[in-house]
């Protein structure tokens, strides 16, 4: 299986490097600077929690479709999150449902923190996005594996939207004293 340490690094020295650039340049400030290696770390988090690890020996895919282990696809809203209720432990509700919305609440918080011009709706609108990519990757790579490694569910689409509008809302609470800790962090935080 190919696990998540290669493509993170290469993530994470991207971050690393450009931003750190950015703030040697004097483009951005420290604090700004903090904010986007923390998302950086955040969205490699997303990347490994959602994609990885990757099946791509023949031997375990051939052994995944013998033993029938793929997963079903689901195109009809509310579906699973209804089955996830009615049928799953306490625990699989937690880590199916909550988990999915938790998943998205920083990318909420943080693009107005990233981009201070973003509208409430594109902020929305880019969580819902990136949701519908991460499933169309799943999907797609179970056409190219031959079975489904990870399922493509539109309730996890619903879920992360849900996710994003939270912590958007989060930030809309908050942002008052937010603004008030920026500025008290940017007069007397200085290199």
């Amino acid at each position: 299986m190919l696990n998540f340490l290669f493509p993170s690094t290469i993530i994470s020295t991207f971050f690393i490097l450009y931003f750190g650039y950015q703030f040697l340049k004097g483009s951005i400030t420290l604090l700004k600077l903090l904010y986007w290696l923390i998302f950086g770390i955040y969205f490699t988090c997303i990347i490994n929690f959602t994609l990885f690890p990757f099946p791509y020996q023949k031997y375990l895919i051939q052994v995944m479709i013998e033993d029938q282990l793929g997963h079903n696809h689901n195109f009809i809203p509310f579906k699973s999150i209804v089955d996830t209720i009615n049928y799953g432990s306490i625990s699989i509700v937690l880590k199916q449902i909550a988990g999915n919305v938790l998943l998205f609440i920083p990318l909420g918080f943080a693009f107005p923190i990233l981009f201070f011009k973003i509208t409430n709706k594109k902020t929305i609108l880019i969580g819902f996005t990136l949701s519908l990519a991460i499933e169309l990757i799943q999907a797609i790579s179970g056409l190219f594996l031959g079975y489904n490694y990870r399922s493509c569910d539109i309730d996890d689409i619903i879920l992360n939207t849900i996710g994003t509008i939270i912590g958007l809302a989060m930030y809309k609470a908050s942002s008052r004293y937010f603004k008030s800790f920026e500025e008290f962090i940017d007069k007397n935080l200085t290199l």
